[in-house]
């Protein structure tokens, strides 16, 4: 029996901890749906305003979370990872974690888990599965949190090649950011002895010592040196649309004979991105593009088409399109670099032109250009000029389709949302680390392949 058929043997109450946003909710979501297949018990420790799409998921028991999701929220809008750091120092006070330990403390309590899913950006659950003994792993659409020589830090986005330039810019960063760092560290141990003076957590690296999943593969990282031996990468953890939702989208508008540049960059930072969108009006009009496109671009509910002026009449603007399917049939993306919009992409091995603003946007930007999957552009510099520019690049030149596809195969052999299920599942079979054993790859590409690839085996 390998360690696979084992942990399915069993029923377990899988516990999710994640910040109610789409880039948050959706990959823990795909996991959860083949958790709750096998007969598992699954409820989210989040804001209240998941509350629809965890229902539509089949997911009821929800512990709400709405004072830390109330200052997650703050934070998140904040585009820089310094402003991020201030941010976060200002809003999650003492009195705003310990309500928040206390909405965590009543869903682990109530729900009893064998087993937690905490999302990386969620400290304060890492603490109150230690209190309550329950293993839990890490799952992170992006990055892992921790310092490696010659890697830059997580949401600096700064040039990997540019080596000797970045540990002089070191230096100003951490004293920029340990400030920040230390401050949230003491709040969080000052509202721990709030609640139970005895109260303390050894964790604060972000890295679970049980596992830790990352949704992408080797294929979009870095040439890292340092992997400490419960990470995985188990390919993108995608959670199907429901695009049916989109039955007016004008799909007999599309001109087969043109390529097609598919623009769509979230709904954070508005005002940001309206100002992108007129510049790509300019920029790939047919009256100035130099080659023959058409353009399909979803502005998304906080913007207003009629602002924009006149649409050339190359480009389809709509506020809602159905992402996934003009993916598939489109020459270039451009994204603001969200994890579900990259994966979504990647997995269709298409190129991008990642409009990035800051934090985990620029962490993917920078990702993709370093594997030459595509092109970055700071979305608040962004001009007509720059994008046209950019724009020739991906469609005449083929290295960039050629690594996205690359990619696309990575992504293709793994299992995703189906893997990480199978290792929550043997966590909590067995409530120990799930542990590499050296020399295996970083990327798991199926829970079938585990017995190979761990330390030891459960017979």
């Amino acid at each position: 029996m390998t360690i696979a058929e084992n942990a399915t043997q069993k029923k377990y109450r899988v516990l999710f901890c994640v910040p109610a946003l789409y880039g948050h909710l959706h990959p823990s979501l795909a996991i959860a749906k083949h958790l709750l297949q096998k007969g598992h018990e699954v409820a989210y420790s989040t804001g209240s305003a998941a509350k629809k799409i965890l229902n539509k998921n089949g997911i009821h028991e929800i512990y709400p979370r709405d004072t830390y999701q109330e200052a997650f929220d703050k934070v998140g809008v904040a585009p820089g990872i310094i402003k991020n750091w201030y941010t976060a120092a200002k809003e999650f006070s003492k009195d705003i974690v310990v309500q928040s330990l206390h909405e965590l403390i009543h869903a682990f309590e109530s729900f009893k888990p064998d087993v937690a899913y905490i999302d990386t950006t969620d400290f304060f659950a890492v603490a109150v599965a230690e209190r309550c003994n329950v293993p839990y792993v890490h799952g992170s659409a992006t990055a892992i949190f921790y310092f490696e020589k010659d890697i830059p830090p997580i949401g600096t986005g700064w040039n990997l090649n540019s080596a000797l330039l970045n540990r002089f810019r070191l230096i100003p960063y951490l004293a920029t950011t340990a400030p920040f760092m230390i401050k949230a560290y003491l709040t969080q141990r000052n509202a721990l002895k709030a609640i139970d003076p005895s109260w303390k957590t050894s964790n604060i690296s972000g890295v679970s010592p049980y596992l830790f999943m990352l949704f992408s593969t080797d294929k979009l990282e870095y040439q890292r040196k340092m992997f400490v031996p419960q990470i995985f990468y188990v390919g993108p953890s995608i959670l199907e649309p429901d695009e049916d939702q989109f039955p007016d989208f004008p799909w007999d508008r599309l001109d087969k004979d043109k390529p097609l540049v598919y623009i769509a960059t979230g709904t954070l930072f508005p005002e940001v991105y309206n100002k992108f969108y007129k510049e790509a009006l300019k920029a790939l009009s047919e009256e100035t593009f130099p080659l023959p496109v058409q353009v399909v671009m979803a502005i998304g509910r906080e913007s207003s088409i009629e602002e924009l002026g006149e649409i050339p009449p190359n480009f389809i603007v709509v506020n809602y399109a159905p992402q996934v399917k003009l993916i598939e049939k489109a020459n270039v993306v451009v994204t603001h670099g969200g994890v579900n919009s990259v994966n979504e992409t990647l997995t269709y091995g298409k190129p991008m032109l990642v409009a990035y603003l800051g934090r985990d946007l620029i962490e993917m930007a920078q990702r993709i250009a370093f594997n030459g999957a595509g092109i970055r552009i700071n979305a608040r510099h962004a001009n007509a000029r720059k994008i046209k520019n950019a724009m020739v690049q991906l469609l005449t030149q083929p290295k960039y389709t050629r690594s996205a596809e690359g990619i696309m195969h990575s992504f293709n052999r793994c299992g995703g949302a189906k893997t990480a299920a199978g290792l929550i599942e043997r966590l909590a079979d067995t409530g120990k680390p799930i542990l590499r054993r050296i020399g295996a790859p970083i990327t798991l590409e199926s829970i079938d392949d585990l017995d190979v690839y761990l330390e030891s085996s459960i017979e």
